[in-house]
Parts: structure tokens; C-alpha cells; sequence
């Protein structure tokens, strides 16, 4: 089994109930939005157990804790590589903003590797978002899991995701916000399920829940499940669940 722990599954902001974008399993952290180090380090997994760190796109609420991460890694003394996968837009933003948060060069002991997906063996397909976000394709023992961050409703996302056992999808609104979704370059409940259905998924998880709607998981259960016939789970900060 794999073990995936959702760090974070909020959109935009910080709330009381969710920190922003973050999931972890096996040596990988996936984005790491504010508050994600926070439950990071609540779950007592070691940083040095993390080698490899995927990144969606360059809103805050996808890398608000990136620097935060480098430094808390440089303080427990790490020094083997961390090798962080995106696009090269991103990896140039990342590479900016560790130099305008002032991360002293003397101070990180190990080297941070900028690739590019392909260079690990992993899938990975831009949605329809500004700016560009990369959604990723994990194969595991047990089936893959897709990772699509923000996104609006996207037929090649159905098909990147084709016979996934698990499609975490953006699902940052609901039926009655559609205009709010079309403005944002995000999905509802609807489009993230209607995806897993054309995808044939096994599993849908719902993330990236908007703040407005952080009461709503019930809304959001009813709504999914009326396009998709799987399982559906909306996404809980520090919620564990196996692929």
C-alpha cells in the first residue's frame, strides 16, 4: 500500500479548518502551500525522508511554504540533493524567490535540483490555468494516482487520467459558482467528477476546497456523486488514505 497524507486542502487562504494546497507519500511532498510545513511537521515524518518535491504551479497557495521548507530542511542539517520537479517557468520562480527571501547560500548544505518531470520518470500534462500548472501521473504497486492541481474542466485531463485507481482533482467550487470557476481557471464539484467518470477512475478525491464552501463537504459528496459512480472523498487536512 502506499500512504498518501493530505498536508493541506484548502484553496487560496489559510482557514481554521484548512491549511493551503500539500499532499505527501512515499519520499514525495506535492506542492506546498501556506501551512503545509506546519501539518508537515505535526506528522512527525522526518524532512530528511523527503527526496523529491513536485510543484503544481507558482500561486502562494501552492508554494507559500517553499522557502520555509528549504530552511527548515538547512536547520535538521540535511545534506543530501532534494530535487524539486516542475515546468522551467516554475523552477525560475522558485530559483527568484529563494534569492529575494534572502536564503543565505552558506547556510543550505545540500543542493536543490531543478528538473523537469520527464527527468524522473513521471507523466505530466498543463491544464487549463494562468499560470501554467503541471498535473502529474504517479504509477505505484497498487495503481496510479493523479495529481491535478488547478484546472478548469479539461477534456485531456480525462484522458491523462485514463484508468487511474486515485484522481485527485481541483474541486474548488460548487453548482450555482460556475461563473467563479470559469473566472479563476478552477473546477466544481461537477466538473472534477464528470472528469473521473470520462477517465474511468476508480477513486475521486476533492481538494482545494474554496473557503466559502469549507462547510459545504455534504454539498460536495451529493454533487459528485451525481456525475460520478466511484467513490468520492472530499479531502480533510491530515487525513490519510492508502492507494
Amino acid at each position: 500500500m502506499t500512504r498518501l497524507t493530505f498536508l493541506g486542502t484548502g484553496g487560496s487562504v489559510v482557514t481554521r479548518e484548512r491549511m493551503c494546497t500539500g499532499v505527501l507519500f512515499e519520499d514525495k511532498l506535492v506542492d506546498v502551500g501556506f501551512g503545509v510545513l506546519t501539518n508537515l511537521l505535526k506528522s512527525e515524518v522526518r524532512l530528511d525522508s523527503i527526496n523529491e518535491v513536485y510543484i503544481s504551479h507558482t500561486h502562494s497557495d501552492h508554494i507559500g511554504d517553499f522557502t520555509g521548507l528549504i530552511w527548515a530542511m538547512a536547520m535538521d542539517r540535511r545534506t543530501k540533493p532534494l530535487h524539486v520537479i516542475s515546468s522551467a517557468s516554475t523552477a525560475a520562480t522558485l530559483k527568484n524567490i529563494l534569492e529575494l527571501q534572502s536564503t543565505p547560500p552558506a547556510f543550505v548544505k545540500f543542493d536543490i535540483v531543478f528538473v523537469r518531470p520527464k527527468a524522473v520518470n513521471v507523466k505530466c500534462l498543463a491544464t487549463i490555468h494562468v499560470p501554467e500548472n503541471l498535473a502529474y501521473r504517479f504509477e505505484t504497486e497498487h495503481g496510479d494516482l493523479v495529481y491535478v492541481g488547478d484546472t478548469a474542466r479539461y477534456q485531456k485531463v480525462a484522458d491523462f487520467a485514463r484508468g487511474c485507481d486515485l484522481l485527485i482533482h481541483d474541486a474548488t467550487f460548487l453548482d450555482g459558482q460556475e461563473s467563479l470557476a470559469a473566472m479563476t481557471n478552477h473546477s466544481t464539484a461537477k466538473d472534477a467528477a464528470i472528469t473521473a467518470r470520462k477517465a474511468g477512475a476508480r477513486r475521486l478525491l476533492l481538494t482545494h476546497i474554496a473557503p466559502l464552501n469549507t462547510d459545504n463537504e455534504q454539498k460536495y459528496l451529493v454533487e459528485a456523486a451525481a456525475s460520478f459512480d466511484g467513490q468520492v472523498v472530499v479531502a480533510r487536512d491530515n487525513q490519510a488514505l492508502d492507494v
